[in-house]
């Protein structure tokens, strides 16, 4: 008889994905946390029958609720932590035996932090409530209730972290061995020929048991094709340079070599997008970022910018050197959960919703890769995690939040990091999910976040909800681009101005209003048959601006980034 509700959870989750210096990192992060939650259901599922996830179908969850006998709760719950420590310790000891053939031969020193890191990292919680004399919601309510405090206990055993430490984290201590020290020991682990085809060569990393799990495991020997930042940012660019890459790409070869590393199934351009940007083609980015220890041939260095500056004007265009990174959050989630909890028959009620979940899960691979041309890294339902180039992340966070009403009923926040392709990943991954938690402070949620991460280190941000938004900011991207030999329908100056003019009329009024129409008038394009009347745009702007948190000061922000869209990001 499946007479209680079960709720089993693990956890760290967010710092395992943010903890990463390339894109793979996340990807193989995002892998390994769903693998562990798969493992956990079948198990716990083999007891009784899941509620959600209704079923164990693509990024399964890190929460899991299910139906179980009384007498079986405990015993599904073990179960479901036996079987997620095993797999982890699976995929970590697949990681363990290729550095074990790849580096210095480890010693006590070095499996004693393998040890002491691989199984101390998983927190795993569960409670349970019985059904008997009450009702599913009533059981339900209890188990969350005890979970949560269960939670905030925080009942894990701590462990000293000394020496030198690694590179993604930044809080382990990285792997050595006796004799080595930690910068020693990964200078010789990346002379190996399988770890320079990881790219760890040349980069100066050092690497804890965790992100030595993430770089060197199976996962990661099949996440080599995920696109890096460079690659990512460079997809527009690659898209119409597609023609003319045959004279650049023997320039490359005949320089780099077998220095350079494939990226699987594109036979135009089968290499990395860094190598599109022309910064990339000097002596130390090209030994840094390829392991190249001897001096290259500066005429063959001169010889391939040349070519790739033929491509920049044959396509005429350049690639752009931001891209976005899309966290977007099902809001009032735990309220909709509630919501089921009250209909007549809050079981079903609560799996259906998790169906609607699932379903929605299922469309985003669709929406994201092959109707956008980005990346999925993570999708678990009412959680994706995406990659995109800089002119479709904000598009893409747009359709996917209309598919998740849709589809679900609820509504669903974003949070966009746009940063350039060599920024920091991990400081960008945690932007992006500071930004959906900015997103979700706005009175009724359903609202979009934007962070725009400089390389200089200037960091924006703005919000607005998706309502007005979607009415207006890809009309506005419109008003600034070049069609032709036609100049832009607004100067590039106007989003400036406006921004200026905040400080002067911050709420967005009358006042506030007639000054866009007079900046309009002044910075519009007149002899352009589609000119932006001023009235109109004055008042689309005015009724925007009401809106944003921060009202007419917001306004200039989201100003500012259309025309840096529009511009490609190209300054």
């Amino acid at each position: 008889m499946l007479d209680a509700v079960l709720i089993f959870a693990f956890s760290p989750i967010q710092p395992f994905i943010a903890e990463a210096r390339r894109t793979t990192d996340l990807f193989v992060a995002s892998k390994i946390l769903v693998q562990l939650a798969h493992k956990a259901g079948k198990a716990i599922g083999n007891h009784g029958t899941l509620v959600y996830p209704a079923a164990l179908e693509g990024d399964v969850p890190n929460k899991i609720v299910a139906l179980v006998p009384w007498e079986k709760v405990k015993v599904a719950a073990e179960e479901g932590k036996g079987s997620l420590l095993r797999e982890w310790e699976r995929i970590a000891n697949t990681a363990k035996h290729a550095l074990e053939k790849m580096g210095p031969p480890p010693d006590e020193v070095w499996y004693e932090i393998w040890e002491r890191q691989t199984s101390r990292l998983w927190e795993v919680y569960w409670s349970a409530a019985n059904l008997t004399g009450r009702s599913y919601a009533g059981a339900y309510k209890e188990a969350d209730r005890v979970l949560a405090g269960v939670k905030r206990t925080r009942a894990f055993e701590a462990a000293e972290e000394c020496g030198l430490k690694d590179s993604l984290s930044g809080r382990r201590e990285a792997l050595h061995t006796g004799r080595l020290n930690a910068k020693e020991y990964w200078t010789e682990v990346g002379k190996h020929t399988g770890a320079a085809k990881l790219r760890l060569e040349g980069r100066g990393e050092r690497l804890d048991s965790i992100g030595a799990t993430k770089r060197f495991c199976e996962l990661a020997q099949a996440a080599r094709g995920f696109p890096s930042t460079s690659t990512i940012a460079s997809t527009d660019f690659l898209s119409k340079a597609r023609p003319f890459l045959a004279d650049y790409r023997q320039a490359i070869e005949k320089l780099l070599g077998n220095h350079l590393y494939l990226v699987p199934q594109d036979s135009d351009w089968p290499y990395d997008g860094d190598l599109l940007f022309i910064e990339t083609l000097s002596q130390g980015r090209l030994q840094d970022s390829y392991g190249v220890k001897v001096q290259l041939s500066q005429e063959l260095i001169q010889e391939a910018r040349k070519k790739l500056r033929e491509i920049y004007k044959k396509a005429e265009s350049k690639p752009s050197p931001y891209y976005g990174l899309i966290v977007l959050d099902g809001d009032n989630i735990g309220k909709k959960i509630d919501e089921c909890l009250k209909e007549n028959n809050p079981e079903e009620a609560h799996r259906n919703f998790s169906n609607r979940l699932g379903e929605f899960s299922s469309q985003v691979r669709i929406i994201v890769e092959e109707k956008h041309h980005s990346h999925v890294v993570y999708n678990s339902g009412d959680d994706v995690v995406a990659l995109a180039p800089l002119s479709q992340a904000l598009p893409l966070a747009q359709i996917l939040s209309e598919k998740f009403k849709e589809v679900t009923g609820g509504t669903a926040s974003a949070g966009i990091a746009i940063a350039h392709h060599l920024y920091p990943l991990g400081t960008v991954t945690q932007a992006a999910r500071d930004a959906e938690q900015a997103a979700k402070q706005i009175k009724e949620k359903a609202s979009i976040c934007v962070k725009v991460l400089k390389r200089s280190g200037v960091i924006t941000e703005m919000r607005s909800p998706w309502e007005n938004f979607n009415q207006l900011f890809f009309r506005i991207i419109g008003l600034f681009r070049e069609e032709g030999s036609w100049k832009p329908l607004l100067a590039g100056k106007f989003p400036y101005d406006v921004a200026q003019a905040a400080h002067v009329f911050p709420e967005a009024d009358e006042k506030f209003w007639a000054e866009l129409k007079r900046l309009i008038k002044r910075h519009r394009n007149s002899q352009h048959p589609e000119a932006p009347d001023p009235k109109e745009w004055a008042e689309n702007l005015q009724t925007w601006a009401a809106k944003l948190p921060l009202k007419s000061g917001e306004l200039g922000n989201w100003l500012v980034l259309a025309r840096f869209i529009a511009q490609g990001g190209i300054e």
